[in-house]
């Protein structure tokens, strides 16, 4: 048995996925930059190109709703948002579209998308890039 950090074994994954499947494509901000998603897609930009590693401008809705009509029309998407607080600019797309696809068209069709959204990378990114949206709960202040 081999062992991976979390972080290689995203990559190796990644890897496996695009090498396997032609209609598997990744997308979104800082794809390319390992200051956004550290080794995650290391390898990725040179081994399958631009067609298929899309780094994108600061849009988390329009970049979102792109991949969601992707995988409509037949591309399996993962789209990257490296910053989950910012992810909440998608919710329209992922609540309203993707979500409800399969419903709106009796289980004939679905959306095969991956949202991957990135928690919390450090505490060097100010107060909204370093945001744990899970935990907020925990840190109520009771005076």
């Amino acid at each position: 048995m081999r062992s991976l950090t979390y972080s290689l074994a995203i990559n190796e994954a990644l890897h496996q996925m695009m090498e396997d499947d032609g209609s598997v494509f990744i997308i979104g901000q800082g794809v390319k930059s390992p200051w956004y998603v550290g080794n995650t897609c290391q390898g990725l930009l040179e081994r399958f190109g631009p067609e298929r590693v899309i780094d994108t401008p600061v849009s988390e809705n329009a970049v979102t709703g792109s991949a969601v009509g992707a995988a409509i029309a037949g591309m399996r998407p993962i789209v990257v948002h490296p910053r989950m607080d910012f992810m909440f600019f998608a919710i329209d797309p992922i609540i309203d579209q993707a979500a409800n696809w399969y419903y709106m068209n009796g289980g004939r069709s679905s959306v095969p998308i991956v949202i991957w959204g990135i928690i919390n990378r450090g505490g060097e990114q100010a107060a909204q890039h370093s945001q744990a949206i899970h935990e907020r709960g925990l840190y109520v202040r009771k005076d």
